[in-house]
């Protein structure tokens, strides 16, 4: 960590000040950084003066100026004399508003007559003298207003304080703590809430208040009456409260004091009025000064209120279930169950696990056990999720209890543990036990979707039809095969369709806003893919920071970030950002749980990125970590393994083997990844071997058009034309490849001047794609050498012998040698060592 707290951003506001000749004043909320903006802003200046004033000094006059004043004034005209003996060129006066009367009138006098440029920083929403307000009010200097920090100048001071990369849902989640105040950002930071991880800095377990941090927060709180400490007390463990709430409490008049003083906020929300505390950390301060039969009292209290108010909003039903739980009242086994099920669906998932675990242990029986299994599975504890299903699936139950348990079951066993043989065990029972026609539709939709997962679109079709022969859905169900088709027809690459059926299924959740989280980002995902097939990228990055948010609101759904932050991170991989694709892909891989599905998805994108900016043993050490760890059910978890592997054989110089994994993989992967696996054999320098396959593709996309217009190219002209085209749909990555395949047609036919342009193209286009190193890339480092010489380029330059290189490449080695002669010449180099240098820079 920086030895201090850097200065990072707010060039705006320091060129507003620069360029504000009479002076500025210079208004934010607490711990905007205000006084260190004035001071960046003065630094290196000559005759620079400090004024800072202070409530104990404004009872004195001209208090805040006394270090810089003679100790006696003269008799007369104090203010003529103080603006004589302050011959500043520059004077900064902090806290403003704190100001006695004779200070502020000085400060007026000081800009008026001139000669004395003046920053004054004071607090907004705050009173201050007359003569202070004036300076703006009457156009005597500007006032410029510091908001906290942004999300993104967030997290640039994290990492320049911490001396390297901070993980994304830290920023975020340190940004929601502190509202953008810097004070608190760095207090928060020196607490020790943050762990380096490799060289990514992240937040590990609880949030620590430090006792600067608690001294400061209790500073801006100040001093309380008995009932405003009460009011804030009770919000501090109820928040949001409704205003006829806190009425009935006895509160309101001393929030209406608190809202005056800013330490809440009151916002209508329909036609009720909600109070919450003003900033996030209020109410840890506040708990922490609270013992425990005090918090008690209070959340007892607030249980009852809610409770005789009816339970009229659906989060009440969890407020009160936590409130009796962490109050020491007895177990309502039906409360808690309701309040697991609302944490849920919120998706605070280890809110929900405690619920659950407190309804079982409160007699809930098997209603309690099914609940609590699920939101284990949603938090990745699998094998204890398949323990509670187990156990609820040996009682009696309704024939719609145990097909949604059979269900659920299912998926756990399917995505949670690999077993899909098991999966369909269970499913199959299920479909025996609960007999009626609305349960098999759910069964057979269920079937549908994991059949679809493991690869067999065919299963899932006929399954999807059998499901709709018998008979009308009901609405759950047109909910559900809503989710089911999109996967198919994502699978089948009709990636404009799939888009209109998740806008359909998706318009239908939007009646039940709450509801449905995991349908909502199955959605999602066959969306981004969609997208990305479409060649809408960003459309694509939208889905998938969408899906993000799903999982990062508490941080406690796994399954999302995982998902859609390797979904990010390809979309950026295909944008050419590589350094900003690995970044996103180590974030992700570091919440892998030891074990599991995603494992295959998560570090092939990782693998992936390694091998396109040529840190191959990173990636061959993600691929490995892969194998060890991953759960390989399904062409999702298989596939971005295949092609992380095809590049680092390319990048390790195995040029033949990369496209023959390539063709292989095509001929085993599913419609919509089929087009990717067979533009990768052209990038990789044979377009001869699926130009054909390209053309012959059933998949209506502008992208996979481009991509069998890229095989069938022939010369420079058209590689060119390629190109654009790809640097249109903004893969970046892609265009630079073709504009340096273009270079080398040109060169071919002669045309020297297309060349030249072509390579300039790519070069400028290479320099944005943040370090990729691949084949088709290599000749703008190492210019004029055919692709079998910079195969054997790349063998050599990694320590192979002529005879290793002719083995691995099938031929003689004096073919080896005579080629390496060639590339000796045209590199002006005459070893190997020498090479590698030229190859790696």
């Amino acid at each position: 960590m920086a030895a201090s707290w850097p200065f990072i951003g707010r060039a705006t506001q320091l060129a507003e000040i620069s360029s504000a000749s009479r002076g500025v004043v210079v208004a934010g909320p607490p711990g905007t950084g205000k006084s260190r903006l004035a001071a960046q802003a003065v630094h290196g200046l000559d005759g620079v003066a400090w004024a800072r004033a202070t409530a104990a000094a404004a009872e004195i006059p001209l208090g805040a100026f006394a270090p810089l004043l003679p100790a006696t004034p003269p008799a007369g005209n104090p203010l003529g004399w103080a603006a004589a003996a302050l011959r500043a060129p520059v004077l900064v006066v902090d806290d403003a508003h704190l100001l006695d009367p004779a200070s502020a009138a000085l400060v007026h006098h000081l800009v008026t007559r001139g000669g004395t440029r003046v920053i004054a920083t004071l607090r907004s929403r705050t009173p201050v003298p007359d003569a202070v307000l004036a300076l703006w009010k009457d156009d005597l200097v500007p006032r410029l207003e510091l908001e906290p920090f942004s999300l993104e100048e967030t997290e640039a001071v994290l990492e320049a304080a911490l001396g390297g990369r901070v993980e994304a849902a830290t920023v975020a989640r340190l940004w929601r703590a502190s509202q953008g105040n810097v004070l608190y950002l760095h207090e928060l930071v020196l607490s020790g809430i943050l762990t380096e991880d490799g060289d990514v800095w992240r937040w590990r377990g609880p949030l620590t208040i430090t006792p600067t941090l608690r001294e400061t927060i209790a500073g801006r709180i100040g001093e309380l009456t008995a009932r405003e400490r009460e009011a804030l007390e009770l919000l501090a463990y109820g928040e949001p409260l409704g205003a006829d709430l806190l009425a009935v409490l006895g509160s309101l008049d001393a929030v209406q004091h608190l809202e005056d003083r800013q330490l809440v906020t009151v916002q209508a929300d329909g036609r009720r009025l909600q109070v919450r505390l003003a900033h996030p950390l209020y109410g840890e301060v506040i708990r922490d000064g609270c013992g425990v039969l005090r918090a008690r009292t209070m959340m007892r209290r607030l249980a009852q209120a809610v409770t005789e108010a009816g339970l009229r909003r659906r989060e009440d039903v969890l407020r009160v279930a936590v409130w009796r739980l962490d109050s020491g009242l007895p177990g309502d086994p039906g409360l808690l169950l309701a309040g697991c099920e609302r944490a849920r669906v919120v998706r605070d998932l280890e809110l929900a696990v405690r619920l659950g675990r407190a309804a079982v242990a409160a007699g809930g029986g098997t209603p309690a056990l099914a609940a609590l299994g699920t939101v284990l599975f949603y938090t990745d504890r699998h094998t204890e999720a398949e323990e509670m299903y187990a156990t609820a699936w040996a009682a009696e139950m309704t024939e719609v209890a145990r097909t949604d348990l059979g269900v659920q079951r299912a998926l756990n066993l399917t995505v949670g543990l690999g077993d899909v043989p098991r999966a369909r065990a269970v499913l199959e029972e299920t479909t025996r036990l609960a007999g009626g026609d609305g349960a098999r539709q759910g069964i057979l939709i269920m079937r549908a979707v994991l059949a679809a997962l493991t690869g067999d679109v065919a299963a899932a079709e006929d399954l999807l039809a059998r499901t709709r022969d018998l008979g009308p859905l009901s609405p759950h169900g047109e909910r559900m095969i809503g989710g089911a088709d999109a996967a198919v027809l994502l699978a089948r690459g009709r990636a404009a369709e799939c888009l209109a059926r998740v806008a359909e299924a998706r318009a239908r959740l939007a009646k039940e806003p709450d509801a449905m989280r995991s349908l909502s980002a199955a959605l999602t995902g066959y969306a981004a893919n969609a997208a990305l097939l479409l060649g809408d990228l960003d459309s694509a990055e939208r889905f998938a920071d969408e899906g993000y948010d799903l999982g990062g609101r508490f941080g406690s759904w796994t399954r999302a970030i995982l998902e859609f932050g390797t979904a990010k991170a390809r979309v950026l991989r295909l944008r050419g950002r590589l350094t900003d694709a690995l970044a996103w892909a180590r974030d992700t891989v570091a919440r892998l749980p030891p074990t599991g599905v995603l494992a295959g998805a998560c570090l092939g994108e990782l693998a992936h990125a390694y091998a396109l900016v040529g840190d191959l043993a990173a990636a061959e050490e993600a691929l490995a970590r892969a194998e060890a760890t991953g759960m390989p059910i399904g062409p999702y978890v298989v596939l971005p393994l295949r092609f992380a592997r095809a590049w680092t054989l390319a990048g390790r110089g195995d040029a033949a083997g990369a496209v023959d994994l390539c063709l292989e993989t095509a001929e085993s992967a599913l419609p919509c990844d089929v087009p990717f696996a067979l533009h990768d054999v052209v990038r990789l320098g044979r377009p001869d071997l699926v130009s054909a396959r390209l053309a012959a593709l059933d998949v209506e996309s502008p992208l996979v058009a481009l991509f069998a217009r890229h095989a069938a190219a022939r010369d420079g002209a058209e590689l060119d034309a390629v190109s654009e085209g790809f640097e249109r749909l903004g893969l970046l990555l892609y265009a630079a490849e073709a504009a340096a395949q273009a270079a080398a047609r040109h060169r071919e036919a002669g045309l020297w001047r297309g060349a030249r342009a072509a390579e300039t193209r790519a070069w400028r286009l290479s320099q944005r794609c943040q370090g990729a190193r691949t084949l088709a890339l290599m000749d703008l480092d190492v210019p004029g050498l055919t692709p079998r010489q910079r195969e054997i380029a790349v063998l050599a330059a990694q320590g192979l012998t002529n005879r290793e290189i002719a083995e691995r490449l099938v031929v003689s080695v004096r073919t080896v040698a005579n080629t390496l002669y060639a590339v000796y010449d045209k590199t002006g180099v005459n070893d190997r060592a020498a090479l590698a240098a030229i190859l790696n820079r």
